[in-house]
């Protein structure tokens, strides 16, 4: 098992020298917070090539994040920018659904991002359960930088972010073949 499989959800290149790697779900607060700080602080590594963005949602079987699992089910990961999109959008107004009932969540998905259920999601969603098992998080957002784990409740603020992956970046440009 490699440490950046069940990559659907990738931005950047994929032969970027620093791969930061989260599980989240789309409705816990924390993982909120953590891709806000994600989207400002890896544009500028993305454009140079310097960093792979991967998003693993975790459909971690706790029921307040269930709308986030339900949610998972409607991605369409055949057009990862899109879904980028709509993951800013839905955890920007996270506070306005989070508490709606499933029909109300299909609907928001239906008329607001014109998306219906996708049903190789399933598969997808055991495979990152089945990573997530296997690499031992335990909570959202767990965020790996490279193999090194930062799971909550340690929340990396932007400038903690910044500086992991600029260590992350001397690391290969001392050892570019590690």
């Amino acid at each position: 098992m490699t440490y950046h499989e069940n990559a659907q959800l990738s931005f950047g290149q994929k032969e970027a020298p620093v791969k930061v790697e989260v599980f989240l779900n789309l409705t816990c607060p924390y993982c909120a917070a953590f891709y806000g700080i994600a989207e400002d602080v890896l544009k500028d590594y993305l454009d140079k090539g310097q960093v792979e963005f991967i998003v693993k949602h975790y459909d971690k079987p706790r029921e307040m994040l269930l709308n986030g699992t339900l949610i998972n089910l409607f991605l369409d990961y055949e057009n990862p920018l899109r879904v980028k999109e709509i993951l800013k959008d839905l955890f920007e107004t996270q506070a306005q659904w989070d508490q709606f009932h499933n029909q109300d969540i299909k609907n928001l998905l239906a008329e607001k991002y014109q998306l219906k259920e996708e049903p190789k999601n399933t598969e997808i969603s055991l495979s990152v359960t089945e990573e997530a098992i296997h690499r031992n998080v335990k909570m959202v957002p767990t965020i790996f930088i490279n193999k090194k784990e930062f799971q909550y409740p340690t929340e990396l603020n932007s400038d903690e972010l910044r500086s992991e992956i600029e260590a992350e970046l001397d690391k290969k440009r001392l050892n570019p073949y590690e």
